[in-house]
């Protein structure tokens, strides 16, 4: 009796763990597509480093494909809104207006990778039952990771549409080091045609943040070791500062972190060492003349392992 007993709880749990399995990823498929079939517009507010922040979000499509707007409530105005991949940002009170490309960015704020299956490889999914956010109702999913490399997730999921409601950053101890939550929020049917309306910003000074920066065609750093599932995603070199700034991104599809080498100077006001800002963590040292620092919101030990495995690439 004891052995059937037993038989019949291991099976119980493997078919709760198969439903839950198919339900995850259902649950993660309507989150990867619900930017790109929704129109919404709501408040998120965002606290780090025991700040709290808050912006009026739009998100829609027009004949340039997906765009996003987010102007802040709290501290100094400013406007950021990313078209495709070009990211404007307004600052109303300075009469300026700056313009990047990141080539990275699909959203402004947090979205799962493309790839879920290799998402299961480094993070432990589970969902963790109901719940309620800017008045909607709620699935709740975490991600543990699995090594100590990266930072988990605790993700709220509208139940009708998969739309990011809420996301903590949890740390090795899963505290919440960072929050994004929309206190409210609309799915609307379209957004009015005025929404990226820059007319208004034609007086305004324009820079261009990318002048000077250019894609590297060749490999001039590179990281010699990384945690498993962090790959380079981005290379390019600034040109525009004193000396080039050579600008490396490695990502496992959640995480990210940016590493920076330039020439070292003289200034001792460069940081050394270890630095954190909330869920910011930062690594950095001189390596045969040059600054690098290595930074993202990810645990420390990861910054310093990418940090310090940089080398220049020689070239045959």
């Amino acid at each position: 009796m004891r052995i059937l007993l037993s038989f019949f709880f291991s099976l119980s749990v493997l078919l709760s763990s198969l439903v839950q399995a198919d339900e995850l990823d259902v649950l993660l498929k309507k989150m990867m597509q619900a930017s790109k079939n929704n129109n919404y517009e709501g408040v998120l507010v965002v606290r780090h480093a025991d700040q709290l922040d808050a912006m009026r979000v739009q998100h829609g499509k027009n004949d340039k494909g997906v765009w996003e707007s987010m102007e802040s409530l709290t501290g100094e105005p400013r406007q950021v809104i990313r078209q495709q991949d070009q990211v404007t940002t307004i600052f109303p009170q300075r009469h300026l207006v700056t313009v990047s490309h990141n080539l990275d960015a699909s959203s402004l704020h947090p979205q799962l990778p493309d790839n879920i299956e290799l998402l299961k490889k480094f993070y432990k999914l589970k969902l963790m039952g109901a719940s309620r956010v800017a008045n909607r109702d709620a699935e709740t999913l975490q991600l543990t990771p699995k090594d100590q490399y990266r930072y988990g997730f605790k993700f709220w999921l509208d139940k009708d549409t998969g739309l990011l409601l809420r996301c903590d950053l949890l740390d090795e101890k899963l505290n919440v080091v960072e929050q994004l939550m929309f206190s409210e929020l609309s799915i609307i049917d379209q957004l009015p045609d005025n929404a990226l309306a820059m007319d208004a910003f034609k007086g305004f000074k324009q820079v261009d943040l990318d002048e000077g920066r250019q894609q590297s065609l060749t490999h001039q750093w590179q990281a010699k070791k990384l945690p498993a599932g962090f790959m380079l995603t981005r290379m390019s070199i600034n040109t525009g500062a004193q000396e080039p700034v050579h600008h490396l991104v490695y990502s496992d599809g959640m995480a990210s972190v940016s590493v920076f080498i330039e020439k070292h100077t003289s200034d001792e006001t460069s940081l050394m060492g270890d630095s954190s800002m909330g869920a910011v963590n930062a690594y950095s040292f001189h390596r045969e003349g040059n600054h690098i620092t290595a930074i993202g919101e990810v645990p420390v030990a990861t910054v310093r392992m990418i940090g310090q495995s940089v080398e220049a690439v020689k070239h045959d």
